[in-house]
């Protein structure tokens, strides 16, 4: 990811992450995410369904956006309940939402990124 695109997820406002799997088509709102390493990290407090899709399939898109200027981000899933980054990630989480719990680290390495803003032409890929 280019220092354009970590730029744009960093300033939105709104995010979703869409899985498939035995609970078919999943859309959730995301709160919490951030651009690390050319990866995107998100952070599992609440999902349930999304967390069984992305443990059964691996494959999602995130999509974030402020005002009308976004991106789609179609990546393969790590759903991750241990190891250094999801012990980061706890205590990170846990520093900055003292009454959550976190439930695991979903980390998205990006395979394709595309622009959703209406002005993008046909092919919006970056």
């Amino acid at each position: 990811m280019n220092t354009e695109i970590i730029q744009i997820i960093t300033d939105s406002e709104s995010a979703a992450l869409a899985t498939t799997g035995p609970h078919g088509l999943n859309v959730v709102p995301i709160s919490v995410f951030e651009p690390r390493q050319g990866e995107v990290h998100l952070f599992d407090f609440f999902m349930n369904k999304t967390a069984e899709n992305i443990q059964a399939e691996g494959d999602a898109t995130f999509t974030c956006w402020k005002g009308f200027a976004g991106l789609q981000v179609k990546a393969e899933a790590k759903y991750e309940t241990y190891g250094p980054d999801y012990d980061a990630a706890v205590v990170e989480m846990k520093e900055r939402f003292p009454d959550r719990t976190l439930k695991a680290l979903i980390r998205l390495i990006p395979s394709e990124i595309y622009d959703v803003t209406p002005r993008a032409i046909s092919d919006n890929k970056l």
